[in-house]
């Protein structure tokens, strides 16, 4: 992915500019910052579903793949656990349904509930297995964690870093990114910021227990 001089106005407002930076093959990149600096504006811009200023250019062969923060939303209400999965899954996959569903905890007569049943946790990691069974080599994530617990966190942050493909993701859980991301990029004050380290060292740089507290910081800066 090639990003260049990128930014984004809503009207008057000005989110970010000048975005410059290049993701290689195999990378795993986390967006961070507080909260409307533009991380999810990024992969939106990335995933060409929203006009913006410089360029974003995809490498040759590449083939994206998108979970956007409602993800779970999209899936089809009417069909099962299995059907979603099923027709999702290619090839020699498919004789591994089952068992990729097992691993995402869904279980016995589980697979036969329709997906309007489900919690909202089944359905975000439902959604997740899709995302992951598609031929894609680049994914971009967008607080693939919300709604979560922490069994299906740690299933999904063993499928990631066992990933070869390429990952950009927003999220605002330090422990799920810690040993995923080994670049980062920072959202602040209408910059985009690059740092050479995982979400630990970004921390202890920032001076911050919780990346929630990013925002904190935004608030209390606005009262002073």
């Amino acid at each position: 992915l090639t990003v260049d001089h990128a930014g984004k106005h809503y009207g008057p407002k000005h989110i970010f500019s000048d975005a410059t930076f290049i993701v290689t093959k195999g990378e795993k990149i986390g967006l961070v910052g507080r909260n409307g600096e533009g991380k999810s504006t990024m992969m939106k811009m990335i995933a060409q579903k929203i006009q913006y200023e410089g360029s974003i250019k995809l490498g040759h062969s590449v083939m994206m793949g998108y979970f956007e923060q409602d993800q779970e939303e999209k899936l089809d209400p009417k069909k099962t656990v299995f059907e979603t999965i099923d027709e999702a899954a290619v090839g020699d996959v498919r004789r591994q349904v089952r068992g990729l569903l097992g691993s995402f905890l869904f279980r016995g007569d589980d697979i036969d509930k329709k997906v309007q049943v489900l919690s909202g946790g089944e359905r975000g990691r439902l959604a997740l297995c899709k995302l992951l069974l598609e031929p894609y080599n680049f994914l971009l994530m967008d607080e693939p964690t919300n709604h979560l617990d922490i069994r299906s966190k740690d299933i999904l942050k063993k499928a990631l870093i066992d990933y070869e493909g390429t990952v950009i993701m927003v999220s605002h859980d330090r422990d799920f990114m810690a040993g995923i991301c080994d670049r980062l990029f920072e959202f602040r004050d209408g910059k985009v910021k690059e740092h050479l380290c995982g979400i630990e060292e970004f921390m202890q740089l920032r001076k911050v227990e919780r990346l929630n507290e990013l925002d904190l910081e935004k608030k209390e800066n606005r009262e002073i």
